[in-house]
């Protein structure tokens, strides 16, 4: 009988993950294993757990495990200045968009029979919305930047409250959920009061957290790349690089913080273009599935 954990101590000789195929585990995952909500994309995952320090992605075969320097619940600041800087964040995801783009277009059509949870008809209208709002982001760069801080933030944070409340109010036969739904709903869409009134205030912290943020990883990076340079996990270059970059963004955010502005959305509407792009590929692909499906007899 083995647990994950039997599987674990490479990762405190220096080893930055170990993947633990599944048939090796024949232990349930323990109660101290929390399931995370809140984590950044990783490719093929269907759930992520923690355990301390400890950060489990779950495959549909394996168990993806590294060790964070600090753990979450415990010191959340810390683990957002040293393990999960935004520019990682960002990278990670844009490799996850892109491998799982590139994974939906290697399966063959009864994979994709097996894995659909959505029509194909559902993904070409979301990869219309992502392919529409990823353009509207480049405009924005482009023409008015505040326009997107001054009216869209606002309008979404009021609609996804509105739509909320309405959960909330049909789904009143669950009187407990539905409760908390409502509040939920109301405190989002006051928010988005707020920021229609308050733009300019929430942009100016919203830059004093970035500042903060990219000075501070830049500081812990780069000491580690300097105190621990033959023992770093991802490499010397990589760490430097990050460091560097974090280093070179915090600058711009005291300096210029519009064009820091306009990098951020720029990469935000890449990911959200590239999104889009290959969400319309895998629907194209599902539309192919289910009409030789309708030919073929159900492939039967």
């Amino acid at each position: 009988m083995s647990t994950l954990e039997s599987y674990l101590d490479a990762l405190h000789r220096g080893v930055f993950q170990v993947v633990v195929p599944k048939a090796l585990v024949t232990e349930p995952l323990e109660p101290a294993w929390k399931r995370s909500a809140i984590n950044v994309p990783s490719p093929g995952t269907i759930a992520s757990y923690r355990k301390g320090q400890y950060h489990a992605h779950e495959t549909v075969s394996e168990y993806h495990v590294h060790m964070d320097r600090y753990d979450p619940e415990k010191n959340p600041i810390m683990h957002l200045i040293d393990d999960a800087p935004l520019l990682l964040m960002i990278r990670e995801t844009m490799e996850t968009i892109f491998v799982t783009g590139r994974d939906a277009l290697q399966r063959d059509p009864l994979q994709r029979l097996a894995d659909q949870r959505m029509s194909w008809r559902l993904r070409i209208c979301l990869g219309a919305v992502l392919l529409a709002i990823g353009a509207i982001l480049l405009l924005l760069v482009i023409g008015k930047t505040v326009l997107f801080f001054a009216v869209i933030l606002p309008s979404l944070v009021l609609i996804l409250g509105l739509l909320t409340i309405v959960e909330g109010i049909r789904g009143r036969e669950h009187r407990e959920h539905a409760g908390k739904k409502v509040v939920q709903g109301g405190i989002l869409a006051g928010a988005g009061l707020v920021l229609f009134a308050f733009w300019e205030l929430y942009l100016v912290l919203i830059l004093l957290t970035l500042m903060v943020w990219f000075l501070s990883s830049a500081a812990v990076t780069l000491l580690r790349a300097v105190r621990e340079r033959r023992r770093l996990t991802k490499g010397f270059g990589y760490t430097l690089g990050l460091g560097m970059s974090s280093l070179a963004l915090g600058i711009l955010a005291i300096t210029l913080p519009r064009g820091l502005v306009e990098i951020l959305l720029t990469l935000l509407a890449g990911l959200t273009l590239m999104a889009g792009a290959f969400t319309l590929l895998d629907a194209w692909g599902l539309r192919n599935a289910a009409r030789l499906m309708e030919a073929g007899g159900g492939f039967q």
